[in-house]
Formats: C-alpha cells, sequence, structure tokens
C-alpha cells in the first residue's frame, strides 16, 4: 500500500467519525482561538483530516490521489524507498501544518473561526508535482489540458485575490501557503530538483 493510499484512508476514517460526532468535529477542527488560548496543539494536525461534507473530501482526495502517487513514487526514485517515503511523510505532514500558520495569525482572537480540511496539504504535495513536471498538463476540470506551470502561476494569483476580497468560506491563504510550503519543502529534501526545473522550461525556449 503507498503512503498516499493510507493518507487517504485516514482521511476518510477521521471525517466520517466526525461526522457522526459533532463534538469531535468542532473538537478536530482548527480554531485559532482555541490554540492560542487553550494550548490545543493537535488542532494544526487534526483540522486537516476533517472535512466539511463529502464533496470537499470527494475534491481534495482525488486530487492527493491523482498527484500524490506520482510525487510519492519520485521521491522514493531520488532516494531509496524507505528514505523517500519518509521525507514525502514529512512534507505532507509540514505542508499541513505551515499552510494553516497565516490563518492562525490572522484569527487567533477571534473566537468564532474554524476551519477543517487537507486543501492546504493537497496543494503542497500538487506544487511538488509541478516543480518535478512544469510542463505536464494538469486537466481543469478533467477536460482542459494546462501546462502545471501556466496552471500553477495562475492558482497562486487567484488564491491570493481571493484571500483579499473574503467573500467566501473557502480558506485561500492555506491554499497559497500550502502551495509555496510544497515547493520549498521539495527543494529542501531534492535541492537538484530546481535545476531540472529550470532545464525543463529552458528546452520550451531553445
Amino acid at each position: 500500500m503507498t503512503l498516499t493510499l493510507l493518507i487517504i484512508l485516514l482521511n476518510l476514517l477521521i471525517t466520517w467519525t466526525a461526522f457522526q460526532r459533532q463534538d469531535l468535529f468542532l473538537r478536530w477542527s482548527h480554531r485559532p482561538w482555541d490554540v492560542l488560548h487553550h494550548h490545543q496543539y493537535e488542532r494544526w494536525v487534526s483540522s486537516g483530516f476533517v472535512h466539511a461534507d463529502w464533496l470537499h473530501f470527494a475534491i481534495n482526495m482525488f486530487v492527493l490521489w491523482q498527484f500524490g502517487t506520482m510525487v510519492e513514487s519520485t521521491f522514493t526514485l531520488l532516494a531509496d524507498p524507505v528514505t523517500g517515503r519518509i521525507r514525502y511523510a514529512t512534507l505532507y505532514l509540514l505542508v499541513l501544518v505551515a499552510s494553516s500558520v497565516p490563518t492562525y495569525l490572522k484569527h487567533k482572537n477571534n473566537p468564532y473561526y474554524a476551519s477543517v480540511g487537507a486543501s492546504g496539504a493537497v496543494s503542497g504535495i500538487l506544487f511538488a508535482y509541478v516543480l518535478f513536471h512544469p510542463l505536464r498538463p494538469i486537466y481543469l476540470y478533467g477536460v482542459i489540458p494546462i501546462q502545471g506551470i501556466v496552471a500553477g502561476v495562475a492558482y497562486l494569483v487567484y488564491s491570493s485575490w481571493a484571500s483579499r476580497q473574503g467573500s467566501d468560506r473557502i480558506n485561500h491563504d492555506a491554499h497559497f501557503y500550502g502551495a509555496v510550503a510544497g515547493l520549498l519543502g521539495t527543494l529542501l529534501f531534492y535541492p537538484e530538483s530546481f535545476r531540472t526545473f529550470l532545464q525543463e522550461l529552458q528546452g520550451v525556449f531553445s
């Protein structure tokens, strides 16, 4: 079993459990006020395994399955299988936490704010994929092919803009900073990936 599939199954189990018990849903969500004032630091991680509804879960897990499998495989090819999987799991957890830091800083004095979902971590995995394969197409809505680097830049620009608008209930900050953390974390583990990334892009203009 791949780590990606294991993470998906863990998300399924925890999300399903939270749907059965509202008290656990509230206890596992990311509530910056409770982190700061009640020292409930486990929320940094638990909130990334709970989702708002089944559609939210399905979208996140589909994207994770689609790109996480390939990123995990690349990690194990660039190192030995054990080291690669340890690095992949570490990247996922680090990005999960890092993607929530801006949200924490913005809402730590708001006792009513809460968020859930793996979107930040999934964004990080998606951008690790883009770093490895910048010209390989990503299919928007499963149909429209867009080169990874183009889709990545557009995603960052949109997430930054949508965060400033604040007109919906989506945590766009987590998307943006999760993507950035995914890039930086992958470069930390595999610095040579940046050279490969540039070589692929140079090939377009040569």
